[in-house]
């Protein structure tokens, strides 16, 4: 056994039984590979103590950590590892192309010889962040999947222009002998986050029945085992495990959540896992036991240095080398959008003397220090944004410019404009709504619009549809709907032209800094600033009366899923089905609507 091996789950049932004989070894195995994000090499990560977490590592009295890990080299050591001693299908979900400085000015292209040579997949399901590069002027999203060796699944993508599906619904698989249908579904949401990734070319099937009817379908074809990959979210998934009954696991990705557990949904009988990101590896047996299907499961923290861990593969580490080497030449020269990248990634900008994450729901410290870097930059009354969900970390210490690319990589201009206190507190009531609403199937964003750190905002995620907002302050007063704020944060390319930062709104007054990104803006709040010290300062908080939402999995039961839905406290999952069985296929899983 290798130390990979060490601590694999005991074997149960899909109802979540263990079962007679808790011995014995898998007749398959499948890696899942998720939200990769243009990690290449190790990153640090924020790792939570909770009750029903277990990542290998030793916590302080604050309850958190915060260790390097994952990338390329790291996955295919662990990767080689679990194919030479078993039957392995490598399932890779979506959002790969995106997250670095080497995404963001390649059009993602730099991960395409990591992944094809080293992670190997055996099917590949687009993520939202993948349609990013959509947002240039010429698109490279088929190019990319044309790209790699897998095979691309997607059920409920169709060409705008003709409706026709552009990839395969699923692929049937000999994996150890066992025929296995692998159904892949991309993003439901991509067509309400930016006009750019989609109009005009790509068309989105939102109805979890689509699941279940490509599910069917590779039954029907000889899948003796059908699993779904996706790039949807857990919320999302969790609901659909109990609403596609023919689906045996569900691989979900989106969300960046780490199943040290898997969820097991008893009604349905069918088991869901999410992976992390690159700096985790998900693992599923299954068996076939008297004719019965039996799984467990285990999920990799790839922490550097940990003896769980194995060392990096050379020769990944030896592609990885040379993929990022232009891009720490004295002058690297590479321009995309608004963006110009005339240093090496590994300059140092800044200095914090706290960590800097945004590993949270509610609000992070990450999120405040950018909203104040646009806020100072523009001297405007606010800032919003609604940054990235989840991922990387800075300890302690020195910042460089390549740590910032993972935090915003994105070659976008910063901008300013100016909105009425009404738009401002309307715009932040649907955010709730996408993040409260008890409707997982309409659930997307996974944390809370973020402002500078002169707003603080008051909310109850127990209220109805359009009261969930209690109070939004700016400056310590309420903020007034018929006053005027200027307001800075940058703009998408695609975007309406009055609409800034994902606002949904229009904005008066509008002034946008063409050659200046957010990186640009934030190295220059930190050569006036360093070092910094933001740390959750409580500019979110719940209210008193409304009960409480999580701001990071050691506040409540973990997997860290979205508020909204009775969970529980984490032991029982969406037990009631939202789809009724009469639904036509596939009109209504093409229906653009939510």
């Amino acid at each position: 056994m290798t130390a990979t091996e060490a601590a694999i789950g005991e074997w149960r049932t899909l109802d979540g039984n263990p079962v007679r004989d808790g011995e014995g070894e898998p007749d398959l195995v499948f890696a899942h590979v998720s939200d990769l994000h243009g990690q290449l090499t190790p990153r640090y990560q924020v790792y939570y103590d909770n009750a029903r977490s277990s990542p290998p590592v030793e916590f302080g009295s604050g309850g958190r950590t915060i260790e390097r890990g994952g990338g390329v080299p790291l996955l295919a050591a662990t990767l080689e590892e679990l194919r030479a001693a078993h039957d392995v299908c490598t399932l890779m979900s979506g959002d790969t192309f995106h997250g670095s400085a080497a995404t963001t000015y390649t059009d993602g292209r730099a991960m395409l010889d990591p992944v094809n040579d080293h992670v190997d997949p055996d099917v590949y399901v687009p993520g939202n962040w993948d349609y990013s590069n959509e947002a240039a002027e010429d698109g490279v999203f088929l190019e990319l999947m044309d790209g790699l060796d897998a095979p691309v699944l997607a059920n409920n993508l169709y060409d705008w222009d003709t409706g026709e599906r552009i990839y395969d619904a699923y692929e049937l698989l000999d994996v150890g002998g066992i025929s296995v249908g692998v159904v892949g579904m991309t993003n439901v949401y991509v067509d309400r986050m930016a006009p750019a990734f989609y109009e005009g070319k790509y068309r989105f099937g939102k109805h979890p029945a689509l699941l279940e009817e490509s599910a069917r379908a590779a039954r029907e074809d000889g899948a003796d085992v059908v699993v779904a990959v996706t790039e949807i979210g857990l919320p999302w998934m969790v609901q659909a495990a109990t609403d596609c009954p023919t689906v045996d696991v569900m691989f979900s990705a989106h969300t960046h959540e780490y199943t040290y557990e898997p969820i097991v949904v008893e009604a349905t009988d069918t088991v869901v896992v999410e992976s992390g990101m690159g700096e985790a590896l998900g693992r599923v047996d299954l068996r076939v036991r008297d004719g019965e299907l039996q799984f467990r499961h285990h999920l990799y923290c790839l922490i550097e240095g940990n003896e769980a861990t194995p060392e990096p593969d050379p020769a990944a580490r030896e592609t990885v080398e040379r993929v990022r080497a232009p891009f720490f030449n004295d002058d690297p020269g590479f321009e995309r959008g608004a963006g110009t990248l005339d240093q090496p990634l590994d300059t140092v900008v800044g200095e914090t003397d706290t960590p800097l994450y945004r590993q949270s729901f509610l609000e992070s410290a990450w999120n405040t220090l950018f909203n104040d870097a646009l806020r100072a930059h523009f001297d405007a009354d606010l800032a919003v944004s609604h940054g990235f969900r989840y991922g990387t970390a800075i300890p302690p210490g020195e910042i460089t410019l390549g740590d910032l690319y993972t935090f915003f990589p994105m070659a976008t201009p910063v901008a300013r404009g100016v909105a009425y206190g009404q738009q401002l507190t309307s715009h932040m009531e649907s955010f709730l709504e996408d993040n409260f609403t008890p409707y997982p199937y309409d659930q997307e964003d996974g944390r809370v619009r973020n402002f500078s750190s002169n707003v603080e905002v008051t909310l109850d995620p127990t209220a109805k549809r359009g009261r969930r907002l209690v109070g939004l302050r700016v400056d310590g007063e309420p903020i007034d709907p018929e006053a005027t704020y200027s307001v800075a944060t940058f703009r998408r390319p695609g975007d309406p032209e009055r609409d800034l930062g994902n606002c949904g709104f229009p904005f008066r007054d509008i002034a946008v800094d063409d050659g200046t990104t957010p990186v640009d803006v934030i190295v220059e709040y930190l050569e006036a600033n360093s070092p910094v010290d933001y740390e959750v300062m409580g500019l979110v908080e719940t209210a008193e009366d409304g009960g409480r939402a999580q701001n990071t999995p050691a506040d409540g039961p973990y997997p860290f899923v979205q508020p909204g839905v009775d969970y529980q406290d984490g032991e029982a999952y969406c037990e009631t089905a939202m789809i009724p069985d009469g639904n036509a296929f596939p009109a209504e899983g093409r229906n653009r609507r939510r």
